[in-house]
């Protein structure tokens, strides 16, 4: 890739202030409380003619794409939505299920995230990268990282080390680093960061990395392309909310675009209670609390149904994140029960026939809470955003190949990076 290619397809601008940032910023030198956006310099909305996620390439930030089935696929079901109470309901199912026409090959939303990203750092000359994960997100990079041969050192709290399993060899390029009895991904970020900074590698960044956002942001393109228009409610659970940004970011690039007419979908975000930092945050009307009583918030983590929802520092201050999409959005937020998201998981199976992971169950807990609450009513236009299917499908069709651990380290910040210290030395020489 020349700059020249690069410079024709996209810019990075600061949330805040609108400097134009280098091409791999998470932040602006003068706004640190600011996110990273891009402007595509393709203003029409023109999916491609394939599949998969590369169908929009135009608003993606590589200039290269990679031929896959992964990307989004919206799905109408009556019976789900009559269940419901609703006439104009439309299901984002972004998991593994190939009678709906879903194949992402980790069961979940985060492989759109995991290609954009990795090919956008190769055409920067970038050759390793560092993330932290719950479960999800390593899946889809351990993936994408091995089909492409990517270095990545994922680190993971031990709670979530068993689902280190791909549906494809394991490159030796993968490197996962597990957090010894740990269940808190706020945890693994700091190790993440703390890695990135003494080894001298790029870190994936998160809420401030672009082509994270821009491939999570494609559901909204799909629905666009499939429906000629945006809904009226935009529903999914979070953790960092993240994708909420995404689907926001989305929409209004479509309203800029003239290829819709009207306003972003409201959103409507679920967390699980009793975890639920956004949601108490957004009602509350302030900031994330400070941690507080650490212990209580981590056995609370430990008895979610869907604990990859479970980020202690989510993006929802900075400008351009959560509280922001919220506010332009005049958004919801819910907290809902284990016994309510099971009940949902099992309704959606019945109904549509494919099994959920529990995220997808929490997102159903609140659509059906949002409905009873007179928040969505009966004719509104819904896109329900199912991120994930169930594991159990996954292992029983998909060959799923366990990545090697590559170390083992202490739980504490300072114990782990002595431990992986000659690790880092070598890499940084």
């Amino acid at each position: 890739m020349t700059q020249s290619a690069e410079r024709d397809k996209l810019s990075i601008f600061c949330a805040r202030c609108g400097s134009t940032l280098a091409p791999l910023a998470q932040s602006c030198p003068r706004c640190p409380d600011a996110l990273p956006c891009a402007v595509y310099a393709e203003r029409r909305f023109r999916p491609l003619e394939r599949g998969g996620i590369f169908r929009f390439a135009a608003w993606l930030p590589p200039t290269s794409v990679f031929d896959t089935e992964i990307g989004p696929v919206i799905v109408r079901h009556e019976g789900l939505a009559a269940a419901l109470g609703l006439t104009d309901l439309a299901v984002a199912f972004s998991g593994y299920a190939p009678e709906l026409g879903a194949r992402n090959a980790t069961g979940t939303f985060k492989d759109f995230e995991a290609l954009p990203t990795l090919l956008y750092l190769r055409e920067h000359g970038v050759d390793a990268v560092v993330l932290a994960s719950a479960g999800n997100t390593a899946r889809a990079f351990a993936h994408a990282a091995s089909l492409l041969d990517f270095a990545a050192y994922i680190v993971v709290p031990e709670s979530a080390s068993a689902r280190l399993r791909i549906p494809a060899r394991p490159s030796e390029s993968v490197r996962p680093i597990v957090v010894s009895g740990s269940n808190d991904y706020a945890a693994a970020i700091r190790l993440a960061a703390a890695v990135a900074e003494h080894s001298g590698m790029a870190s994936e960044g998160g809420a401030r990395n672009v082509a994270r956002r821009d491939g999570m942001g494609t559901v909204v393109l799909e629905y666009a392309r499939t429906q000629g228009r945006l809904p009226d409610h935009y529903v999914q659970a979070v953790g960092s909310g993240t994708g909420a940004i995404a689907a926001w970011e989305a929409a209004m690039r479509l309203v800029e675009s003239g290829a819709v007419s009207g306003a972003p979908p409201r959103l409507h975000l679920a967390q699980n209670a009793p975890f639920t930092p956004v949601h108490d945050a957004w009602t509350r009307g302030g900031g994330i609390e400070a941690p507080g009583d650490r212990a209580l918030q981590l056995r609370r983590i430990g008895g979610l149904s869907a604990p990859t929802l479970a980020n202690r520092t989510p993006p929802f201050s900075v400008v351009g994140g959560v509280r922001d999409a919220l506010a332009a959005t005049s958004g919801r937020t819910y907290a809902v029960t284990n016994a309510e998201i099971a009940a949902c998981q099992a309704l959606f199976k019945r109904r549509v026939g494919a099994e959920i992971a529990p995220e997808g169950g929490a997102a159903l807990a609140a659509l059906a809470q949002g409905v009873a609450r007179g928040w969505i009513h009966r004719a509104d236009a819904v896109l329900l955003h199912i991120t994930g299917s169930s594991d159990a499908r996954l292992e029983r069709e998909a060959a799923l190949r366990p990545v090697p651990v590559w170390r083992r380290v202490p739980a504490d910040l300072r114990g782990a990076l002595r431990a992986l210290a000659p690790d880092l030395e070598r890499r940084r020489g």
